[in-house]
């Protein structure tokens, strides 16, 4: 068993509480099997988010990379007027300041100024190493912490809703984005301070919210009726049709000659060489005329 699974985590449980479900689950549907299918996710949602999580099975877990580089499309709910050492309502509050005077249009105004590619310091507490250690560990310690500023783009900013002092915000990001470090600046932007207050994670790439699967009604029929096979996962990703033989060869790690056109399109400039049968997948990268592997995902 292989495939991706669209998830809707709910909010107050962590990404990898999904997969400590998800796993009996799978191992009632799979009693036979002598050796465990591999299970992972593409994206951590932090406990206070909830939406699309990609739950990966077996071979699957390969590609985690090439969906985790997937833009990604989020409904915020920021609070202005108070800021948190976690920049979301779940950490300590630091600090609180008035928002007299701040309108919709205001906050609509500033959403322009964070569009685009832009540099952005992510939250203490965060799953960045420094020094060997997830950050938030050492945030947790009282230790110092050093997040370092990032390029990441920001495609889309919405004002959906002003409720003073909050907003609804649907933002739509590039991988590496956080929401709650975008909304702790447009906090200071505005002359005051925000954090997060709720966060839906919408979208990834294709794979939708209104198209998940809630964790409570998920048994192993259901599981196996939504798997998403990892051919269609990497919908973006252009397409290489391999026989028989050139898979062989492929999988011995052997360079294809003769492939006109370059797979530079689609995800990172990597594509997908594929049987007609379905029975062979390989990541690759083609400098133009010849193909060679960058990772086998099956060959059964």
């Amino acid at each position: 068993m292989r495939g991706v699974l669209n998830v809707n985590k709910p909010s107050g449980i962590s990404s990898y509480d999904v997969i400590r479900r998800i796993k009996p689950i799978l191992q009632s549907s799979i009693a036979n099997r002598q050796s465990p299918i591999p299970l992972g996710h593409a994206g951590t949602l932090d406990p206070l988010a909830s939406g699309v999580l990609l739950v990966l099975l077996g071979e699957a877990t390969k590609v985690s990379r090439f969906l985790l580089n997937l833009p990604k499309e989020y409904v915020a709910g920021v609070l202005f007027g108070k800021q948190t050492d976690t920049d979301d309502i779940t950490g300590k509050v630091l600090n609180e300041q008035p928002v007299d005077g701040l309108t919709a249009e205001r906050v609509r105004d500033c959403l322009a100024r964070f569009t685009g590619e832009i540099e952005q310091v992510p939250p203490a507490f965060s799953a960045l190493k420094q020094d060997g250690q997830p950050q938030y560990r050492l945030a947790r310690k009282g230790l110092e912490v050093r997040p370092k500023p990032r390029r990441v783009t920001v495609y889309e900013l919405e004002l959906l809703e002003w409720n003073p002092p909050g907003a609804t915000i649907r933002c739509r990001v590039s991988a590496g984005t956080y929401v709650r470090a975008l909304a702790r600046d447009l906090g200071t932007a505005l002359g005051t301070v925000a954090t997060l207050a709720t966060l839906v994670r919408t979208r990834i790439g294709q794979f939708t919210v209104g198209d998940a699967t809630a964790l409570d009604t998920l048994d192993a029929t259901l599981l196996a009726d939504r798997l998403v096979p990892i051919d269609a996962a990497l919908a973006g990703m252009r397409r290489v049709n391999v026989s028989p033989t050139q898979a062989q060869q492929l999988l011995q790690g052997k360079v294809l000659r003769g492939f006109e056109g370059s797979v530079t399109s689609g995800t990172d400039g990597f594509g997908m060489a594929e049987t007609d049968d379905h029975r062979f997948l390989a990541i690759v990268v083609s400098n133009g005329s010849d193909l060679r592997t960058e990772r086998i995902i099956y060959a059964d």
